[in-house]
């Protein structure tokens, strides 16, 4: 069951929503107990097995929690349950995610002899565990208190982020969950969650789901003609964005309907207009997860390595190649190396996480070595930033496409012309839906802006419709209302979303 088929929106939504308006009147352990059931619901429609899995999770790592508080006054022994449930944590998701995939590559290559198979990856693994590794970690630096088992299951559970996030944060979602409010239906929530996931699923049903088609072709036949080549990996990066965007605005409509703020996790990326900005506005749950949890920890090793071995770890001592190599260069391969291996077991995912790595070098480096009135320091005309940026996504994402990385390679290599020209004619439908999307992408306000729920620290966006906003009225009724009934004309049962498979 995923957010686009018509048992979720025609089934389990309105009884979600009838269920909150029914038991809410009990209150909030009422109102909290019913949308954590919903959500267990929700995930044993996929696996009644799997269920148990989260369900042990979920006991597992809140009796670690019950340990890291009983013995806070001993640092060590609280450090230890840390580093047990962080472990385990580890454990769990290695061996679904990446045991088999490994034993399957020395398999292959005649290292070992016998054939391992596979194993189903349980959905939404990487989220839930990244959710309770960040609150054990907060809970042992002070910086989260512990919670009751219901509500901490419905901080892991909420079914609007438990399949592909936005992965939360507990000091964004406690204090929701602990609000002594009517939890009642607000219509003024309910309207505007439905309109954000009527946004959300047009995107992935009449966007994503048609052109994906076009990229699944060239990357199933990677030899082919230069243009065919370019329309491939530049129609998947649309489908990803939109997909991505799609599911984005869903999570979030779904929780506004029960009145629940979720971060924004979309931020139109490809409006970025150099590699950092892009990561501020792509995932943007997932980069500050991996900034606050990954980087920051292996940066501050860094400097206490440096600080024991006499070196500097100032601004200035960053400014010189060897500080640069050692407190912004390290780090951030590492980091983004690691991000590549969360998306998946398979080398092209390595690539993809060293790239983005090697990007995110040359852009801080850039920052700290050219000087503010160099005459490279003069900005590109913004356009031509943007389109550099995206370019070098283009290139990353045809690894994270690709089946392998002799696949992606084969595809970067046709986009050179090396397998061969074709001519644009036969490909002017094709040319002409590039066209129309880059402009939605490029030139209209996305969904936040059109809603009016931009964050204040957004980067600034430009459009041709700047001033547009969704208004609770009988025109964007009607809009919303024909959108809605075309997606579900041609919404699926079958259609995944893309971040599932992680």
């Amino acid at each position: 069951m995923t957010f686009s088929s018509p048992v979720f929106y025609l089934c389990f939504l309105p009884l979600s929503l009838l269920g909150f308006q029914i038991f809410g009147r009990l209150g909030r352990r009422g109102a909290i107990g019913f949308l954590a059931f919903m959500s267990f619901a929700f995930y044993a429609h996929w696996s009644r097995v799997y269920l148990l899995l989260l369900v042990g999770s979920i006991f597992f790592n809140f009796a670690i929690t019950r340990m890291i508080v009983r013995f806070r006054a001993s640092n060590r022994a609280a450090t230890g349950w840390l580093v047990f449930g962080i472990a385990s944590n580890l454990a769990a998701l290695c061996y679904f995610k990446y045991l088999f995939p490994v034993l399957g590559f020395f398999s292959g290559h005649g290292l070992l002899n016998h054939d391992f198979g596979s194993v189903i990856l349980p959905l939404g693994i990487s989220f839930f565990t990244f959710t309770q590794i960040a609150y054990l970690v907060d809970l042992k630096q002070g910086a989260a208190e512990p919670e009751p088992l219901l509500s901490y299951s419905l901080f892991v559970t909420f079914f609007p982020h438990l399949i592909a996030g936005p992965i939360l944060n507990h000091n964004e979602m406690m204090p929701q969950f602990r609000q002594e409010r009517r939890y009642q239906l607000d219509r003024n929530d309910v309207a505007l969650g439905l309109t954000w996931f009527t946004m959300g699923m047009f995107k992935k049903v009449m966007v994503a789901d048609r052109i994906s088609p076009i990229a699944d072709a060239v990357f199933a036949d990677t030899h082919t003609g230069m243009v065919n080549a370019w329309i491939g990996a530049l129609t998947y990066s649309l489908q990803l964005y939109f997909d991505f965007s799609g599911y984005s605005d869903m999570a979030v409509g779904l929780a506004r309907m029960f009145s629940i703020r979720f971060p924004l996790n979309f931020n139109s990326p490809y409006k970025a207009s150099n590699i950092i900005d892009f990561w501020q506005r792509w995932h943007m749950t997932l980069t500050h997860y991996i900034m606050d949890y990954i980087y920051a920890p292996i940066q501050l090793r860094v400097s206490r390595s440096r600080l024991n071995a006499g070196k500097k770890i100032s601004k200035k001592a960053t400014a010189t190649p060897e500080g640069f190599l050692h407190m912004v260069a390290w780090p951030m391969m590492l980091t983004m190396f690691l991000a590549g291996v969360w998306h998946g077991a398979g080398r092209q995912f390595l690539v993809f996480g060293l790239l983005h790595g090697t990007y995110l070098v040359i852009a801080h480096a850039w920052r700290i070595f050219v000087p503010n009135d160099s005459k490279l320091q003069k900005p590109l005309v913004r356009p031509v930033s943007i389109g550099i940026t995206y370019l070098a996504v283009v290139v990353a994402e045809v690894f994270f496409r690709a089946n392998s990385v002799h696949a992606a390679l084969s595809v970067l290599s046709s986009m050179t012309g090396r397998s061969g020209f074709d001519h644009l004619t036969g490909h002017t439908t094709q040319i002409l839906i590039l066209v129309w999307l880059y402009a939605v992408i490029w030139l209209m306000p996305n969904t936040q802006e059109l809603l009016g729920e931009e964050q204040k620290n957004d980067s600034p966006n430009w459009s041709i419709l700047p001033h547009i906003r969704w208004r609770p009225n009988l025109p964007w009724w009607a809009a919303i209302s024909t959108a809605f009934m075309i997606s579900m004309f041609y919404s699926t049962a079958g259609s995944t979303f893309l971040y599932f498979q992680f």
